[in-house]
This record gives C-alpha cells, sequence and structure tokens, in this order.
C-alpha cells in the first residue's frame, strides 16, 4: 500500500499507516509498552520507523520475503530493530508465543487463499495467548477496480483473487504468487474467525483505503496487554 510517487509521500503514508496501527490498538486497551511488536510484510521498514518514536520501550522486530529490502532496513534502521528475511511458506524463524502484537499492512491483500490460512495459522502461533493480530484488506472502497465479473464472485464467495500479469509479462518485480485480493466483511468474519476472534473491522480503516481488521488470539481468563 505505498500510494506514493515520491520520497516524501512514501514516508508520510507511513506515518499515517503508524497512526492508524496505533490508534487501533490503544481503542482496544493494548498499550505500547514493553511489548514484542513483529512487522510482517515490513519491507524497507516504513512503517517500523514511524512506529518506533511511539514504542520507545517495545522490542519491534521485521520480517519480509524481499531480500533486497530486508538489506537496506538492516543497514539502515539496525537502531529500531532486527530484521530477517521469511520465505513464501511457513513457518517463519520464530519461536511460538513469541509476540504480543502483529501487524501485516497489504500482504493479505495480495494472497490467494490458501496462502492466506497458512499465514494465519503462523501468526497464531507466533502470537502469545491473548495477542493482537493487525492486518488490512481490501474492501468496498476498494472494490471499483475489480471488473463485472470479479464483482460478483466477490458477492457470492466474499473473495476474489484477482489474476492479472504473471512471469516475464509481470513487471511490477515482485512474485507471481502476489495478485490482488478483495474480501468482504463477511468472508474475514467467517473465514478468518477460525483462527483468531474477530475484534472490529474497520472499513477505510488505514488511511481511508484498505479495511482495517482488529483480531486476537484467544487468551485465559483475564488475560490483557494493557497496563
Amino acid at each position: 500500500m505505498h500510494r506514493a510517487f515520491d520520497s516524501a509521500s512514501y514516508r508520510e503514508n507511513g506515518r499515517v499507516i503508524a497512526r492508524c496501527l496505533v490508534e487501533a490498538l490503544h481503542a482496544h486497551g493494548v498499550v505500547l509498552k514493553h511489548l514484542k511488536v513483529l512487522d510482517f510484510a515490513c519491507g524497507p521498514g516504513r512503517v517500523i520507523a514511524e512506529l518506533a518514536g511511539a514504542t520507545a520501550s517495545c522490542t519491534l522486530h521485521g520480517s519480509d520475503i524481499d531480500a533486497q529490502a530486508i538489506a537496506w532496513a538492516s543497514q539502515h534502521l539496525s537502531s529500531l530493530a532486527p530484521f530477517s528475511t521469511n520465505t513464501t511458506s511457513a513457518p517463519a524463524n520464530y519461536p511460538d508465543d513469541t509476540f504480543d502484537v502483529i501487524y501485516s499492512v497489504s500482504l493479505f491483500t495480495h494472497l490467494d487463499e490458501a496462502a492466506q490460512d497458512e499465514w494465519l495459522a503462523e501468526m497464531r502461533r507466533l502470537l502469545k495467548p491473548g495477542g493482537v493480530l493487525l492486518a488490512t484488506t481490501h474492501g468496498r472502497f476498494t472494490i471499483d477496480s475489480c471488473a463485472p465479473a470479479e464483482c460478483l464472485h466477490q458477492q457470492r464467495d466474499g473473495i476474489v483473487y484477482q489474476t492479472d500479469r504473471k512471469g516475464r509479462f509481470k513487471v511490477d518485480g515482485l512474485p507471481d504468487f502476489y495478485q490482488t485480493t478483495f474480501h468482504t466483511m463477511d468472508y474475514v468474519r467467517r473465514h478468518w474467525g477460525r483462527y483468531f476472534a474477530i475484534v472490529e473491522h474497520v472499513e477505510g480503516g488505514l488511511n481511508g483505503h484498505q479495511d482495517l481488521v482488529v483480531m486476537r488470539r484467544p487468551a485465559l481468563a483475564g488475560a490483557a496487554l494493557a497496563d
């Protein structure tokens, strides 16, 4: 979700995303103090760079499949977080029950249903009991980019995986499996709800564009993340 054409707007968009995430966490009682936080699909660390100012006592981590982006982040943002390269399949290189918070911006917006299931299960593994996952989807604010047949598919199934170009004709530099996915709120509630408690689904909750889904791994009674 770059939505930027120059370095200044790219950084500003990172600030807006970080602010949306912090506000969503605070709204659900998550105080960003002394927590372990993972940016999954972090790219070159744009959001971590902005989030660090609001999370001085937190331990931040970043992970992405893009080795070049991770190399840049490791060189330029090493004082903020350790960064690691993950593969296209689970597991990620972290132990069970590691993180209090995971956020994943503009990842599930590009994966097919099977890959989403795999990574939802993996993020459940990585979160501590009671931990919170923030993820974004393409909802009704973005559906205008779908063809009529794709809109009907989404209405029928709750999800549509829009395939554009692959192979040597895919000019964005991203892997073939990385296309564009659209979800309905009902699909997220029913399908993602198999892995997490769906706490809130805010249409356009990320910068008025992507939906923001707040989820929590089930915890023992009385467990909480807030101070």
